[in-house]
C-alpha cells in the first residue's frame, strides 16, 4: 500500500529554500531539497487500483497557474513540523485543495481533516517553533500539481511523484484546449 498526497512541487524555489533555512537557527530534522512541496491533500494509504482510480478521477482537475508568495513560518506541534508558507493566498488555492480531498474521500481516502493550511515542511522532529525571524520573502510560481507517493528507505523518506497535471484554467465555453481538440477533431 502507497502513502498517498497531492501537492505543487517547488524544485525551481527548493535551493533558495534551503540556502536560506540552513542560514537560521531552524529547529528539527531539515528536510531533504528534493522532498520539499507546497502539500493540497493527505490521502493516506492507498491500493494499487485505488491509486489508478485516483488519477482517472484527477485527469479534468482545473485550476489555474498560481503565483504564492511565500512570507511567513509556522509549527504544526502534533507534527512536530517547522514550514514556511503564505500569510494570504489564493482562493483557487484552497478550491483545489478541497477538490483534490474530494476526489479522495470519493475513494474512501483521507484523514477527514477539513481545514487548509498551505506550507512547506522545511524541518521535521521540531520540538518547538523556528524562532522569530526576518519575514521570508519567496514567490512560487506553480504551473502543476502532482500525486506523490510516500516511500520509507533506510535513508529516510523519500517522495516520488506518481503523476503530475497541468494547472491550466478553464477556457470561457467551459472546456480547456484538450477537450476542445477531442470536440472538434
Amino acid at each position: 500500500m502507497a502513502k498517498l498526497f497531492f501537492a505543487l512541487p517547488v524544485k525551481e524555489l527548493a535551493p533558495e529554500l534551503i540556502a536560506w533555512r540552513d542560514q537560521l537557527p531552524w529547529p528539527g530534522q531539515p528536510v531533504p531539497q528534493a522532498n520539499l512541496h507546497l502539500t493540497l491533500a493527505f490521502l493516506g494509504e492507498a491500493d494499487e487500483l485505488t491509486t489508478r482510480r485516483l488519477i482517472a478521477a484527477v485527469e479534468r482537475q482545473h485550476c489555474p497557474p498560481l503565483s504564492i508568495r511565500l512570507d511567513e513560518t509556522g509549527w504544526f506541534s502534533r507534527a512536530k513540523a517547522a514550514w514556511i508558507g503564505p500569510k494570504e493566498w489564493p482562493n483557487e488555492l484552497t478550491v483545489l485543495a478541497k477538490a483534490l480531498r474530494r476526489h479522495g474521500e470519493k475513494l474512501r481516502l483521507g484523514n477527514g481533516e477539513q481545514g487548509y493550511r498551505p506550507h512547506v515542511t522545511l524541518s521535521r522532529k521540531a520540538g518547538e517553533a523556528p524562532a522569530i525571524l526576518p519575514a521570508p520573502n519567496f514567490l512560487l510560481q506553480a504551473d502543476e500539481f502532482c500525486l506523490y507517493q510516500s516511500i520509507s528507505t533506510p535513508d529516510g523518506v523519500r517522495y516520488e511523484p506518481l503523476a503530475c497535471w497541468p494547472l491550466r484554467a478553464r477556457s470561457k465555453e467551459g472546456l480547456d484546449n484538450e477537450d476542445q481538440r477531442r470536440a472538434n477533431p
